[in-house]
């Protein structure tokens, strides 16, 4: 079965967990919470731009490569999820692990949309309130992403699309 609100279940999340260090945040979190933060690593996860087609598109194109846009639209609103993608018909370990990872950084208090905010900040300072900003820092690219965990991009990284690659079709 495809679980259709987060990657994953509570059960192998809270085994990934029990096997990793520092994982206080996971642990010390309300049970309330767990799922709410592993189906907010979800929509993260699903914000990105991946290589290919979900599983239901795949399969739609294997029964009928000329499929028409409104069957082709069809395929996509039956999978609620951005995996399984092509022939998978499960998904990757390294997926259900980024949003364990993600889960527990939002758990923890990493707030994605305040990261960004701060990547620009070169100095803070408390008594009559400073704040200077450097905008030649480079983008940390998970942060930009919205992607609170680095091991969680690193593991997502490989199943995206290459934004800087060039599709050429040959026309005759």
């Amino acid at each position: 079965m495809i679980p259709s609100t987060y990657y994953g279940t509570l059960a192998e999340a809270n085994t990934y967990f029990d096997g990793r260090l520092h994982e206080s945040a996971w642990t010390e979190a309300a049970s309330a919470d767990r799922p709410k933060a592993l189906r907010a690593a979800t929509i993260i996860i699903d914000t990105l731009n991946y290589k290919g087609y979900k599983n239901a598109v795949y399969l739609a194109f294997a029964a009928n490569p000329a499929a028409t846009t409104a069957t082709i639209q069809a395929a996509e609103a039956s999978q609620a999820l951005e995996f399984p993608r092509g022939a998978d018909t499960a998904i990757p370990e390294a997926i259900r692990i980024a949003s364990y990872e993600i889960a527990h950084a939002l758990l923890d208090g990493k707030d994605p949309e305040q990261e960004l905010e701060n990547l620009g900040i070169s100095a803070q300072r408390l008594g009559d309130v400073a704040t200077n900003y450097n905008r030649t820092i480079l983008p940390v690219e998970h942060v930009v992403n919205g992607v609170p965990s680095s091991l969680a991009w690193r593991l997502i990284l490989p199943f995206l699309r290459d934004e800087d690659a060039v599709r050429l079709l040959r026309v005759s």
